[in-house]
C-alpha cells in the first residue's frame, strides 16, 4: 500500500540488483517531476546536500509519446546535463506540462564533487498512479 500522501512532495530509494528504484510521491504532476529532479541531484551529491541554485535558468523542452516516456526523458535530460555540465539541478519551473509535452526552466549549481552514479532512467517496471490524494511514480534507474 502506498504511503499516505501529504501536501509536500517526497521521494525514497529502494535498492535493486544493478539498479536503483526511485519512488516519488507528490500532490500533482508538476511537483512529481520536480521532486524526481531533486532526487537525482541528491543521488549525484551523495552524502552532501545539493548546493543551492546559482546559475541562470536554462530552458528544457521535451515531447514524448506518453506520460511515462516523458518522465523518463525528463530524468535522462537532467542526468545528461549533470554529467556534461558538472551541475546538479534542484529548482524547476514548468511553463507547460501535459502527458506528452514539457516546457520548463531549470536552475542548478556547479558541483565538482557530484558523481555520475546514475547512467539512465528506464521504462522498466515504470509505474505512475493517481489517487484522490496525489500522484506517485516508481522509476528504475540504471546505476
Amino acid at each position: 500500500m502506498p504511503p499516505h500522501p501529504t501536501s509536500a512532495a517526497s521521494h525514497a530509494f529502494e535498492e535493486h540488483t544493478g539498479e536503483l528504484r526511485l519512488r516519488v510521491d507528490a500532490p500533482a504532476l508538476a511537483e512529481l517531476f520536480a521532486e524526481a529532479g531533486r532526487a537525482l541531484a541528491r543521488i549525484a551529491c551523495g552524502d552532501r546536500p545539493p548546493p543551492p541554485p546559482e546559475d541562470e535558468a536554462q530552458p528544457v523542452s521535451l515531447r514524448s509519446r506518453d506520460r511515462a516516456a516523458l518522465l523518463v526523458d525528463w530524468l535522462n535530460d537532467l542526468i545528461f546535463r549533470t554529467e556534461v555540465e558538472g551541475r546538479v539541478f534542484s529548482e524547476f519551473r514548468f511553463t507547460r506540462l501535459t502527458d506528452r509535452d514539457l516546457d520548463a526552466w531549470i536552475r542548478g549549481a556547479r558541483a565538482p564533487e557530484a558523481r555520475a552514479l546514475v547512467k539512465a532512467a528506464t521504462l522498466h517496471d515504470l509505474e505512475i498512479t493517481e489517487t484522490s490524494h496525489g500522484i506517485s511514480a516508481t522509476v528504475v534507474l540504471d546505476v
